[in-house]
Formats: C-alpha cells, structure tokens, sequence
C-alpha cells in the first residue's frame, strides 16, 4: 500500500486523478450510485483541500475556512439526505469522542454514526485503520477538517428529522470534532441554549477494549463532571502507588490498560500541545523514577517509560489551563 514516502504528493496535488486510491474512490462512489461529475468534483476537492489544510496548519492558520471544503459542503448539501443519513430508518443515530474504536463500539452495539452513511461509509473505508486519502505525510494532520465538513452536515441532517441522539464519550477534549462543530451544531439546529435540555443522551465510557463501565447521562455538564472526576482519581492513585513496593503499574493500573492503547490510538490522530507541556510535568520524572528503580529489579528492554504518557492526563492538563486562561 502507499505510504507518503512512495509518492510525488504535489503531483497528486496537480492532478487528483493519478492518486493511487482514485480508482477505488470512484468504484466505491459508483456502488452508491453517485454521478461522475460529483465523483470527479468531490475527489479533487478533497485532495486540494487537504494540501490547503495542511499549509493552513504549517503556518498556524487554525482558523481559517479551507475554500475547497467550503465548496465540498456546498456540492453536499443538496444531496445530505441521501448522504448523510443511515438507510435504515429508526436506527438511533450516535455521536462519538475519544478514538475510532469508539465508533466500532457503537455501531456494534446498534447505533448508527457518521460512518454508517452513505458517504461517510465511503470516506471511512479510505481513512481507517490506514490513511489511504491524505498522502502527504504520516500523521492524522489536516483529515480532522475534512470530517469536521462531513459532521456538520451529518448533525444537520440529523437534527431535521430526530429530536434525539445519543453521545458517546470516552475523553473530554474541548479541541475534538464534538465539543468544536457536533454539539454547536446540534444546539444551534434545535435552537437549544447551553443550559437547556437539548435531546442529547451522553454516555461516558471508561476505558478502550472493553469500556468496562458506561454510564449514562442527560446532561453534558454531568456527563463531563462525572468523566473528569474520574480521570482526577485515576492520576491521583497512580501517583499514590507509583513508588509503593509491589505495585506493579506497568501490568494493574488503569493507567497502563487502558491509557497506554488510549495514547497510540489517539496519538496516531492528534498531536496535542498540551504533551510538549507533559513531557515537562513532574509526573514524567516519577515515571521514571519508577523505571529506573523496577529494571534494576527485572530488567526489561521492551518498556518506555513514555508510553505512560496518558492521554487523558494531558485532556487534563489542557482543560485545567484553558478554565485558567478563561476565569
């Protein structure tokens, strides 16, 4: 398969229709019986978008609409319906944060998502588990805005002919596809204020394989109390045990189980600031600490230290300076 290394990504750039993945682009569109025109259209769209993104990103332009995606909302908006809607009719329909395996907990459980439409079906059998659209380099890097574009249309398709949808929650990151366009989106569509009841069902998951605990909640601001609390705790009784004698982090905590496949999953996706600030934070020197004082017991090459880096810690870290900043 083509990674960025095997290909000449400003040539793609130029012309869309040399990229490795066209074909398939197209034959997946024209299984769903999509015309030519908006499979040509579309797929160059995507493709400049995409650079344009990514230069937008390189020169810290965070905030600046891509025109491409602009003119792709505009190509599917006439068409979101048929779309941008699950086929099944009286499927409960889900939102989802914390990682693509979220998604396939959701799905699996009888919800539909994004990824259960038509188009995103199409979007996401070329973006997951490998990146098979965005050529330009290894990281997740400017695919977020691409299905920023989708989701919006996706909450507002929604929202035209549900009063309900479920949210799925397995971290609080305020810089997420939910907290940044779904949940805005949504309220904005039902014409619903912050603290008003707004059809939205919030369950928090603990953990990633298996999401041992789902709790459920009717209010965001409860959902994000009790998931925040709960991360509190897990920092806290890491740090208590950290140095005890017979703990053993790497295998029992919470933290290792579930926060180390948290990370790769999320860092594969995100590069968080808030991790340059983390690997500066005390915790990483009792990490170490602990690993210094374990491999002298059992040595163990296989083990990095780093891979405690949890991603819900830096979450954390991130929400604790941003209510700084905002009180």
């Amino acid at each position: 398969m083509p990674t960025s290394a095997d290909v000449d990504w400003a040539q793609i750039v130029r012309f869309p229709a040399t990229h490795p993945h066209s074909a398939e682009y197209e034959r997946l569109c024209r299984e769903a019986r999509l015309q030519p025109a908006f499979i040509q259209d579309s797929w160059a769209l995507i493709i400049r978008g995409l650079q344009r993104r990514a230069e937008f990103m390189a020169a810290s332009a965070w905030n600046l609409p891509v025109p491409e995606f602009l003119a792709l909302d505009r190509l599917l908006s006439a068409r979101a319906r048929d779309l941008l809607m699950p086929t099944a009719r009286g499927t409960p329909l889900a939102l989802w944060s914390g990682g693509i395996q979220v998604s396939e907990y959701v799905r699996a459980r009888g919800y539909d998502t994004l990824e259960s439409t038509v188009y995103g079906g199409i979007l996401d059998k070329l973006t997951n588990p490998r990146f098979k659209v965005w050529l330009g380099s290894d990281d997740w890097g400017p695919q977020g805005a691409l299905w920023d574009t989708l989701s919006t249309r996706y909450v507002e398709a929604a929202a035209g002919c549900r009063d309900t949808m479920h949210v799925f929650l397995r971290t609080h990151d305020l810089e997420s596809t939910f907290y940044g366009e779904e949940l805005v989106n949504w309220r904005k569509a039902k014409r619903k204020q912050e603290h008003e009841p707004d059809g939205l069902t919030y369950h928090v998951l603990v953990g990633l394989d298996s999401f041992g605990l789902e709790r459920v909640f009717h209010r965001e601001r409860d959902a994000k109390l009790f998931l925040l609390g709960f991360l509190g705790q897990i920092q806290q009784r890491f740090e208590r045990g950290m140095l005890e004698e017979g703990v053993n982090h790497r295998y029992r905590s919470e933290v290792w189980r579930d926060n180390a496949r948290a990370f790769e999953d999320t860092r594969r996706k995100k590069t968080y600031a808030a991790y340059r600030h983390y690997m500066k934070h005390p915790l990483r020197e009792l990490v170490e600490q602990f690993c210094e004082a374990e491999q002298e017991r059992s040595p163990d090459r296989d083990f990095d230290p780093r891979k405690f880096s949890s991603v819900m810690d830096e979450l954390l870290l991130k929400t604790r300076a941003r209510r700084d900043r905002d009180g």
